[in-house]
């Protein structure tokens, strides 16, 4: 009896230790990563420009491409699918004329800041290169319109669709490599006057469309 009582009370740390619910795995990776890379921006333009009223023959406009900084957060929300916020350093771009306003030279320039929301697809997991698409809304937030060849510039907040395509190289468990390209779809409208014209009013439809080029690494918490 003493035998059996011993050993009943040996097994018992072990029974208890086995019955005790696994604790989480520590080293599990976080669903959430940040990023950041340099980022360039090229602008497909054009714009309906009227003065006075009235719509100038053949004026249009284009916008110089940027250099900018990109960063943002993913959440990986479903196996194969994640969400993404997409932010960048404000840059600014000269808005020029074309066509009629050729002459004009600068008409003003614009700093803009750029946010993306997006829904990403991974194609395959487990490579050594992970691509991906995506799709989502911009929205782009004019915080300051500065004079040239059209004063008391104003050009509205815009917002549109956007389109993205990108892969991904795991570097370790925690960090990658990444390139991403992302197509936005923007209008806009500008308002101001027009000097040269005795002071006319001048407002334009602008379509202010952009690929945005992004590279750079990735940390998953």
């Amino acid at each position: 009896m003493s035998v059996a009582v011993g050993s009943l009370i040996a097994a018992l740390p072990a029974q208890a230790y086995a019955q005790t619910p696994a604790s989480p795995d520590a080293s599990s990776p976080s669903p959430w990563r940040i990023y950041t890379g340099p980022a360039h921006i090229g602008f497909s333009t054009s714009a309906e420009v009227r003065a006075g009223g009235q719509i100038v023959p053949g004026a249009s406009a284009k916008a110089d491409s940027n250099d900018s900084i990109g960063f943002g957060a993913i959440y990986d929300f479903h196996p194969g699918w994640s969400a993404e916020l997409a932010l960048g350093l404000p840059p600014t771009t000269a808005l020029k004329g074309t066509g009629a306003l050729a002459g004009a030279g600068t008409l003003g320039k614009v700093k803009y800041g750029p946010a993306v929301l997006s829904v990403r697809r991974q194609l395959w997991d487990g490579g050594p290169v992970r691509p991906y698409i995506g799709a989502g809304i911009n929205y782009t937030l004019v915080l300051e319109s500065r004079d040239g060849f059209v004063s008391s510039l104003h050009v509205k907040n815009g917002i549109g669709p956007v389109l993205q395509a990108g892969l991904e190289v795991p570097l370790d468990a925690r960090w990658s490599f990444f390139v991403d390209a992302k197509k936005i779809w923007l209008k806009t409208t500008a308002t101001g006057t027009l000097p040269a014209l005795g002071g006319a009013p001048a407002h334009a439809k602008v379509r202010l469309d952009r690929l945005v080029v992004t590279a750079g690494v990735s940390y998953r918490f």
